[in-house]
């Protein structure tokens, strides 16, 4: 059972420290693949992945890692990209937007072809002016904010956007918890967060609920009682909590502690170990997400058996595994569909993409490139674990 591949980090403290660390397991996987049976292409290109691999972000992405080596031991091994080779070049966000702007112009310096990240909202749109200045095609696995592809004609992603998201969360709120006075509670450091309350307040009203209180916290917080405190007072059925796994994992676990009792409902960032945080507390919480390990889908069973091949029977339960997979893999489509590695024309294949099976459902490009008709799945934490509860379909 093997380790994920370590970044290649820049610009960073952190990033220098591991550099020796670094060099050895980059020398450990070449080791593998040229002992292996795999083709290795003479000529090689690079592909960036960005990530967080140093503060408050950093546990995040590991996910993503080990899906990006798989995805990109499999190309290799059948020829690479129009027969060369991927060399990965990654890169730290530092979990910051400063940090991801400084990831995105290092990466376009090395010369990449395709980026694939960065993970986060506010992320993305930090890079998005640089990636798109340098005219490089980027595939986001999870930033969900709609403001992220507006306007640069070379940013995708393979995941639903907030829009949806929300108003599926006020749907469910509504109509299957039959909540009448909710209460949303946004993490103001993270444009994900912010956008993604506003959308459930809008859908929530829309559909006759009441948004009794909006309020918020800044992205560091640890200590929510003073929060909590004023929503008790408002007596809320459900609570919409679109927050990252730490922070809203934290509230959870102080607002059960403080005797609160109502439905938690978050959003996919939950995904990244929210009940790592909220222990105990999360039973009977309520998430949206963009997939779930055990769907019956062909491209997520021959994932998963890769995964678990890989890395053992344990961790293949976290969205990004699946979507930075199918990001990966829809960018080679691409690549091969144009017949080029000019990014231009690289570009042009993505957005004329229509029923790519990915893992983690189909994918067909809109004219902002985001996927159409993909499901949002409900997950419900329950004796402990999370557990599919429902999909729900956009509207015509």
């Amino acid at each position: 059972m093997r380790e994920p591949r370590s970044a290649r980090l820049h610009g960073h403290p952190e990033g220098e420290m591991k550099a020796s660390r670094v060099h050895c397991r980059i020398l450990s996987l070449m080791a593998l693949l040229l002992g292996s049976s795999t083709f290795m292409a003479a000529d090689s290109v690079k592909l960036a992945i960005v990530v967080a691999k140093t503060g408050i972000g950093a546990d995040e992405n590991l996910p993503a890692l080990k899906a990006t080596e798989l995805a990109v031991e499999e190309i290799n091994r059948a020829g690479g990209l129009l027969g060369n080779s991927i060399e990965l070049v990654e890169a730290d966000t530092a979990s910051t937007p400063l940090g991801a702007k400084k990831a995105a112009e290092y990466v376009v310096q090395q010369g990449v072809i395709g980026v694939i990240g960065a993970f986060r909202s506010s992320h993305c749109l930090a890079m998005s002016p640089v990636i798109a200045a340098a005219r490089i095609p980027m595939i986001t696995p999870t930033a969900t904010n709609p403001e992220v592809t507006l306007g640069n004609e070379f940013l995708f992603r393979v995941c639903c956007t907030d829009e949806f998201q929300g108003k599926a969360a006020a749907s469910f709120a509504a109509k299957n918890l039959r909540a009448s006075r909710a209460v949303v509670l946004a993490n103001a450091s993270e444009t994900y967060c912010t956008a993604l309350a506003g959308y459930f307040v809008t859908d929530f009203t829309a559909m006759g609920g009441k948004v009794v209180w909006t309020g918020e916290y800044q992205g560091n917080a640890t200590d929510f009682k003073a929060l909590l405190e004023t929503m008790k007072t408002y007596n809320p059925e459900v609570v919409f909590l679109p927050g990252y796994a730490h922070d809203s994992g934290l509230l959870i676990n102080q607002a059960v502690g403080s005797g609160i009792r109502t439905v938690f409902l978050g959003a996919d960032a939950w995904d990244w170990g929210v009940d790592q945080f909220a222990g105990p507390a999360l039973e009977g919480a309520f998430h949206s997400t963009h997939w779930y390990a055990d769907s019956a889908l062909p491209g997520n069973v021959k994932l998963k058996a890769k995964f678990q091949k890989s890395y053992g029977p344990n961790g293949y339960n976290d969205m990004q595994i699946p979507l930075t997979y199918d990001a990966i893999m829809l960018f080679a489509d691409a690549v091969k569909r144009a017949g080029t590695l000019n990014p231009d024309k690289i570009r042009a294949a993505l957005q004329q993409t229509k029923a790519f099976k990915g893992a983690a459902g189909s994918i067909t490009f809109d004219r902002n490139r985001n996927p159409v008709g993909k499901d949002v799945i409900l997950m419900r934490f329950q004796n402990g674990a999370w557990r599919y509860y429902k999909s729900i379909s956009p509207g015509p």
